[in-house]
C-alpha cells in the first residue's frame, strides 16, 4: 500500500501487519507483481534498503543493465538493437524494482550525464522510453518529476497511436509489440516507486483516457489493455491517497471530477462491439469498484481497523455483487463523480462505437437514484441534454436523455430551472421541448413552476430603463407559455393558483413598460414593434392559459366580452382589465381569494415597480370578495395602511385613485376603526394641495372613520377640517361638495363636548358659504348644507337660525348672519366676493343678495 510517512506514522513492518490482516489479497490497494516483494517495495519507496542487502546481479542480468546504458549514450536505431533495448529496459525495472539494481536511486556519474542532456522527441519512442525509465529508477527530485510529468504524456498517447501503423504494416510488428510491454513495465515502476508523487499517476490517466475515446478502434484497444494490465496499480494509485489525521488513517479520493469522466468513458467501452475492449474495460472498472468498496466500507485505525458495514460483512464489497446488476455503484461515487459520469456518457452515447444502449441507461438509471448535488457540472449536463433533444438521434439515445432529465428535474429543480433560464435561448427548439417534457409529469409540473416563481427577476423602482433586453423575464414569460398551454398542468394551475395569479399578471405589466421604454428588443439596438405586440400577447395567454384551467370556458369568454383581456394589452386601461380578472376570479371562493390576497399584500409592500399598479388593482377589487375577518387580520399583520396613505400622494393617477379606493372600502369596517386612527392626521393632510381626487377620498376616509374614532384623540383633527374643507365647498364636482360639508358636520359633532369653545371660532368661519350652498343647485349638497348648518347653531346656541332652518325660511337667514355677527362684516364681504365668481348663477345671485343686505 502506497504510504505518506509522518511523525506518527507506524513503523512499516506493523503498517504491513495491520493492513493484510484487514484487507483480502485481492483488494491489496497497492498489490505488486509478487506477493513475497511487498515488504521490499515499501522499504523502496522509503529509501531505507541498506546496500549490503543488494543480491548480486547474474551474468544476463549485468548485461542487459550495461546495453540499457550503452543504448542512451549512442544514436544505435537498428531494429535489432531496439528491440534489445526494450527487453533490457524491462530487466531494469524488474531489478529495480526488486531491490536489486541502485536501491538508493543513486545514479553513476556516466549515468547523471544523460539527466541533462535534451529529452528525446515522443516521436522517437524507444529513446524516449528509455529516458523515462532513466528518472524513474533515479532518485526523487522536483527536476526529474517535472521532465516526467513534461514528456510522458506526449509518449503514452504516441505509443498508443502506433497500433493503427502497426495494423498496417507502416510500423513493425514485433516491435510495437516490445514497445506496450515495455511502457506496462516502466508504468508499474513508476507507480510502485513513485506511489501518489506528485500526481503523476493523474498524469498516466489523462494520457490513457484520451486514447480509450479515440475513433480508432485499434488505439481504443491498445489504451484499454493498458488500463486493465495497469489496472491494480494504476487505479489504487491514481483514486485514493493515505492521511493520518488525529492518529486515524483515512484514504482520500485524489481527483473526483476525472473519476466520474474515466468510469463514464469506461461505461460507454463496455458497451462497444469489440470483445477485448469490453473485457478490459470491465476488467478496470472491477479495479476501481475494489478500491472505491475500500474507501466506503473502511475507517482505518491504527491497531483497529474497522469495517463499517452491517454484521461486518465482506461480501457486500465483493467485486461480484459490485457489477452484478451494473457497471457503476451510483451509491459508492460523490455528487461530483456521479455528475460528471452522467455528463460524460450523454457527450459519448452517440458515437458510433456506442451499440449497447440497454447497458448505457441502466448504468445511468443506477446513478441517477441519488439526489446528490451535481451543481458544478448541472448547466453542462443540461446543455448537452438540450443538444440531443435538437438532434436527430435514435428513440432509445432519445429515451436515455428524456429520462435523464427527468430524474435531475425531479433531484435539482431549481439548478435546472437557473440554467435553463441562463444558458439556453427561448427561441431554441430544445427550450420548448425540455419545458414540455418536466411539465409532462404533474408532479414535476408543481416543482418546475414554483422553481421559476423563485426565479422571477426582483425588480426594483428604477429597473424599467431603455435599453434593458428583459431577457429573463422574456425567457420566463415563454417558459410558463409552454407549460400552462400543457393539459397536464391544469392540477398544477389550481395547486398553485394564489402563487400564480398575480405574478402572471404582474408580467403583463412589465411587458407593457418595456414596450413603452423601447427595452424589448433582442439586439438592444431597434425596436420591433410586431416584436412587442408579440410578446405582450404572450404574457396575456399565459393569464388566460391560466383561467382556463381555473374556470370554465364560459368565464374565459364572459371576460372577453367585457373587453378585460383587450384591456390588457393597453398601459392605460391595464388596471381595468386587472379589475376584469379579479372579479371573475371571486367565482372560486371567498377562500381562493383570501389567498390571493395575503400573496397580493406581500408585493404590494415590496414596492416593484413593475407590479404596484396591477397588485393595487387586485387588493382594491378583492376587498369586496374577502371576509371582514380575513381582511382585518392580513392588514394588521402588513404595512399596507401607511403604504396606501403614501399612494394618495403618488404622481400616477391610477395609483392615488387605487390607494383611494382601498382606503375608502377599509374605512367602512369598523374593525380596522382602531388601526386606520393612526393614519388620520395623515389623511387629513391630503386636504391641503392635494388633487381634488385625492381629497375627495380623504373626507370619505374622514367621514367613515370620525363618528367611530376615539373623540379624545381626534378632537385635534377635528378642529383642523373645518378650514381645510371650505375650499371643496367651491368644487366642480355635486359629490365633492357634498362630501365636504357632510366632514364639517361630522367635526362639530365630534367636537361636541371636548373642544367646543375652540370648534365655535372654527365654525364661525364657515357660516356664510354653508348659508349659500343651501341654494346650490344640486339638491344633495344643498341638503347636507342644511344639517351642517343645523348643527353649527345648535352648537353657536343660535336659536333663531335653528328656528328658520327648521321653518326653511332661508331668505331671512342672511339677515340673522349679519344681525348675529356684525363684527365679521368684513369677512362676510370677502367671502360673498369669492362666491361672485362661482360657476352657479344661484350662488352668484345669492351672494349679490347677501352683499346687498343692510347692515344695522
Amino acid at each position: 500500500m502506497a504510504t505518506r510517512q509522518s511523525e506518527n506514522s507506524p513503523d512499516p513492518e506493523e503498517a504491513s501487519d495491520w493492513t493484510d490482516a484487514v484487507l483480502p489479497e485481492s483488494l491489496s490497494l497497492c498489490s505488486s507483481t509478487t506477493e513475497s516483494d511487498d515488504q521490499e517495495l515499501l522499504e523502496e519507496t522509503d529509501d531505507a534498503s541498506a546496500a549490503s542487502d543488494v543480491e548480486q546481479l547474474d551474468d544476463t542480468e549485468k548485461a542487459d543493465c550495461e546495453f540499457f546504458w550503452s543504448f542512451l549514450a549512442c544514436p544505435e536505431k537498428e531494429l535489432d538493437a531496439m528491440m534489445r533495448f526494450l527487453a533490457s529496459l524491462r530487466t531494469v525495472c524488474k531489478l529495480r524494482l526488486e531491490g536489486r539494481y541502485l536501491p538508493d536511486g543513486k545514479l553513476e556519474a556516466q549515468h547523471e550525464v544523460l539527466l541533462r542532456e535534451k529529452f528525446p522527441s515522443y516521436k522517437c519512442p524507444v529513446k524516449c522510453l528509455g529516458r523515462h525509465t532513466v528518472l524513474i529508477i533515479a532518485a526523487k527530485s522536483s527536476e526529474t518529476t517535472d521532465q516526467i510529468r513534461q514528456h510522458l504524456s506526449p509518449c503514452i498517447s504516441y505509443i498508443c497511436s502506433l497500433a493503427d501503423q502497426s495494423e498496417m504494416d507502416t510500423f513493425d510488428v514485433p516491435l510495437y509489440d516490445q514497445l506496450q510491454k515495455s511502457l506496462d513495465s516502466m508504468l508499474q515502476t513508476l507507480l510502485h516507486l513513485w506511489p501518489g508523487f506528485a500526481t503523476l499517476d493523474l498524469v498516466i490517466m489523462k494520457a490513457l483516457m484520451p486514447c480509450i475515446n479515440s475513433e480508432s478502434v485499434r488505439m481504443r484497444r491498445c489504451a484499454m489493455e493498458r488500463i486493465a494490465t495497469l489496472s491494480k496499480v494504476l487505479v489504487p494509485a491514481f483514486l485514493m491517497e493515505e492521511e493520518i489525521r488525529d492518529d486515524d488513517f483515512f484514504l482520500e479520493k485524489k481527483s473526483e471530477i476525472f473519476l466520474g469522466q474515466l468510469l463514464g468513458h469506461l461505461t460507454l467501452c463496455y458497451a462497444e462491439e469489440d470483445e477485448d475492449i469490453r473485457h478490459g474495460s470491465l476488467e478496470v472498472l472491477h479495479a476501481i469498484h475494489r478500491t472505491l468498496a475500500v474507501h466506503h466500507g473502511y475507517e482505518f485505525r491504527y491497531g483497529k481497523p474497522k469495517l463499517n458495514t452491517e454484521e461486518g460483512s465482506w461480501d457486500h464489497f465483493c467485486p461480484v455483487y459490485a457489477v452484478a446488476n451494473t457497471l457503476v455503484v451510483g451509491s459508492l461515487l460523490s455528487p461530483t463523480e456521479k455528475g460528471n459520469f452522467i455528463l460524460t456518457v450523454l457527450e459519448g452515447m452517440t458515437h458510433p462505437k456506442v451499440s449497447n444502449i440497454e447497458v448505457v441507461a441502466n448504468t445511468c438509471n443506477e446513478v441517477l437514484t441519488d439526489k446528490s448535488s451535481w451543481i458544478l457540472v448541472m448547466p453542462q449536463i443540461v446543455q448537452s441534454i438540450c443538444y440531443h433533444l435538437e438532434s436527430d438521434i435514435t428513440e432509445s439515445l432519445r429515451d436515455i436523455v428524456i429520462r435523464t432529465l427527468l430524474q435531475i428535474t425531479r433531484s435539482h429543480p431549481q439548478c435546472i430551472v437557473r440554467t435553463m433560464l441562463r444558458d439556453i435561448p427561448w427561441c431554441n427548439r430544445s427550450f420548448t421541448i425540455v419545458w414540455q417534457t418536466v411539465a409532462s409529469e404533474s408532479s414535476l409540473a408543481v416543482v418546475t413552476v414554483n422553481s421559476l416563481l423563485k426565479e422571477w427577476p426582483h425588480s426594483g423602482h428604477d429597473s424599467i430603463a431603455s435599453g434593458h433586453s428583459c431577457t429573463t423575464h422574456l425567457t420566463i414569460r415563454h417558459a410558463m407559455h409552454t407549460i400552462l398551454h400543457l393539459p397536464s398542468t391544469k392540477g398544477c394551475a389550481l395547486l398553485l393558483m394564489r402563487k400564480l395569479y398575480g405574478p402572471l399578471l404582474f408580467e403583463v405589466s412589465f411587458a407593457l413598460q418595456c414596450s413603452q421604454s423601447g427595452c424589448f428588443n433582442l439586439d438592444r439596438n431597434t425596436t420591433n414593434n410586431a416584436s412587442c405586440a408579440n410578446d405582450i400577447r404572450f404574457a396575456v395567454e399565459n393569464v388566460k392559459a391560466l383561467f382556463h384551467h381555473l374556470m370554465d370556458d364560459s368565464v374565459v369568454e364572459d371576460i372577453g366580452k367585457q373587453g378585460g383581456w383587450n384591456m390588457l394589452m393597453n398601459l392605460e386601461t391595464y388596471h381595468k382589465g386587472v379589475a376584469v380578472l379579479t372579479r371573475a376570479l371571486a367565482n372560486m371562493g371567498s377562500h381562493c381569494c383570501a389567498m390571493v390576497l395575503e400573496e397580493t399584500l406581500i408585493t404590494l409592500c415590496q414596492r416593484r415597480e413593475h407590479s404596484e399598479v396591477g397588485a393595487m388593482a387586485v387588493f382594491t377589487e378583492l376587498l369586496d370578495c374577502v371576509g371582514i375577518t380575513e381582511i382585518t387580520d392580513y392588514v394588521r399583520r402588513s404595512s399596507i395602511l401607511s403604504l396606501l396613505q403614501s399612494h394618495l400622494q403618488n404622481q400616477n393617477s391610477v395609483m392615488r385613485e387605487l390607494a383611494a379606493t382601498s382606503l375608502i372600502k377599509l374605512s367602512a369596517l369598523h374593525t380596522l376603526a382602531v388601526a386606520l386612527q393612526d393614519l388620520l392626521p395623515g389623511i387629513t393632510q391630503q386636504l391641503q394641495d392635494a388633487p381634488c381626487d385625492t381629497g375627495a377620498a380623504a373626507m370619505t376616509v374622514l367621514h367613515n372613520m370620525l363618528p367611530q374614532s376615539d373623540k379624545q384623540r381626534m378632537a385635534s383633527i377635528a378642529l383642523q377640517l373645518p378650514e381645510l374643507l371650505v375650499p371643496f365647498f367651491l368644487n366642480e364636482s355635486g359629490r365633492i361638495r357634498q362630501l365636504s360639508i357632510l366632514l364639517c358636520k361630522d367635526a362639530m359633532e365630534m367636537a361636541k363636548g371636548i373642544c367646543t369653545w375652540n370648534m365655535k371660532k372654527e365654525v364661525r368661519n364657515i357660516l356664510l358659504p354653508l348659508f349659500f350652498h343651501l341654494h346650490d343647485q344640486d339638491q344633495s349638497v344643498a341638503q347636507a348644507s342644511q344639517e351642517a348648518l343645523l348643527c353649527a347653531a345648535k352648537l353657536l346656541k343660535q336659536r333663531r337660525l335653528q328656528h328658520l332652518l327648521k321653518n326653511k325660511q332661508l331668505q331671512s337667514i342672511g339677515e340673522c348672519l349679519l344681525a348675529s355677527y356684525c363684527s365679521r362684516a368684513d369677512q362676510f364681504l370677502e367671502q360673498s366676493l369669492l362666491y361672485l365668481q362661482s360657476l352657479q348663477e344661484t350662488l352668484r345671485l345669492e351672494a349679490v343678495r347677501f352683499i346687498g343686505e343692510p347692515r344695522g
